[in-house]
């Protein structure tokens, strides 16, 4: 397989008429295979999606994988979403076929949109395997974030959490969240904030957040607004609806010890500074993601339970070495993922993943 530096952006058009664009980025020089997801709008900026291949580049490093963060874009008004996702999958097939590119779906996408790309993709299958909560990939993204977390706060036994902009991410979060102990008193999604300072059940917010989705907060009958859940006082916060959510003005109001991201960075420069001048712990969203990133490396006879447990191992190494560098854990994790991509590239890429 040829480098993937071949093709930095790949630039991609509809039919005639559709006003339909999309992209395709990778992010290091010289990888031979590259992943990320492709998102699906009016229109979403190449800055963001350079930062979304950024943080999967930097995920692999922690893994210690040669392998570069790729980002997608389909740019198209609704009445043509359906031929431009096609135009897109056309365009980009015969790169995952290759082996070069693979390709899963983000934010107003569906997997099932991608099934063509899905059935020449060459990585491990593992991916679609099931489990309570969500999917296997689910379960694992869910245990590197709140294994991170665990080590930060030295225990997750009692401690009080608050989850904003979950989606999808959400069940699998309450079960191992409930598995370590912890205590969900929030959850914010667009519709709003679910907040009980007793600790929402696990059981029964798992189910309503199935039925429910973003409308969990209203169909529980709360009124609050969806910001109030980074407002909440809690021992951990897991965010990420969004790259940039928490600037220099959210962080100063952030009441916790320890910021998870739970999707791309979410946090930006200015928000890090912030955040870490007032005692903080923000970890870095390329180490608490990392781990459904393990399902596209594992051998496919690897079980579930042996890729939770390499989940949680991995990721309490890396936890615990980001935390003893002396300028904090986001920056020890990017010290560590930069010292691995020095030996397989000649420069390190200008920039790390935030917002």
């Amino acid at each position: 397989v040829g480098k993937t530096a071949a093709v930095p952006i790949q630039k991609i058009t509809g039919p005639e008429g559709s006003g339909m664009t999309g992209f395709v980025i990778v992010d290091l020089d010289g990888a031979t295979a590259a992943d990320g997801v492709v998102r699906c709008a009016k229109k979403i900026l190449m800055d963001g999606a350079r930062t979304m291949a950024r943080s999967r580049s930097y995920s692999w490093a922690l893994l210690g994988e040669q392998r570069s963060g790729a980002s997608a874009a389909i740019n198209v008004a609704p009445p043509d979403r359906d031929a431009g996702i096609a135009a897109f999958v056309d365009a980009v097939a015969p790169r995952v076929a290759a082996g070069e590119l693979s390709i899963d779906a983000g934010k107003g996408v569906g997997q099932s949109e991608l099934a063509a790309l899905q059935e020449v993709d060459g990585r491990s299958k593992l991916r679609v395997q099931a489990r309570t909560g969500g999917t296997l990939a689910d379960e694992l993204t869910a245990t590197s974030a709140v294994t991170a977390a665990a080590v930060a706060l030295g225990g997750l036994e009692g401690r009080t959490v608050a989850i904003e902009g979950a989606g999808a991410l959400g069940p699998a979060l309450l079960e191992v969240l409930a598995a370590a102990g912890a205590r969900v008193i929030a959850i914010g999604t667009s519709a709003g904030t679910l907040v009980d300072q007793a600790g929402l059940d696990p059981v029964t917010t798992t189910s309503s957040w199935a039925e429910h989705g973003e409308s969990l907060p209203a169909a529980n009958g709360s009124e609050l607004g969806a910001d109030e859940v980074l407002r909440t006082p809690a021992d951990l916060v897991l965010c990420g609806s969004k790259l940039g959510l928490v600037d220099h003005a959210v962080a100063a109001g952030l009441r916790t010890q320890v910021l998870a991201p739970i999707g791309i960075a979410p946090i930006t420069a200015k928000g890090l500074a912030v955040a870490a001048r007032a005692g903080v712990i923000v970890l870095a969203d390329f180490l608490t993601l990392s781990g459904g990133l393990h399902t596209f490396v594992a051998d496919p006879t690897t079980t579930p339970d042996a890729l939770v447990e390499s989940v949680t191992a991995r990721t309490t190494e890396v936890t615990r070495a980001a935390l003893d560098h002396d300028d904090g854990a986001y920056l020890g994790a990017c010290a560590l993922a930069e010292q691995f991509l020095s030996t397989w590239n000649d420069e390190l890429p200008f920039g790390r993943p935030l917002a």
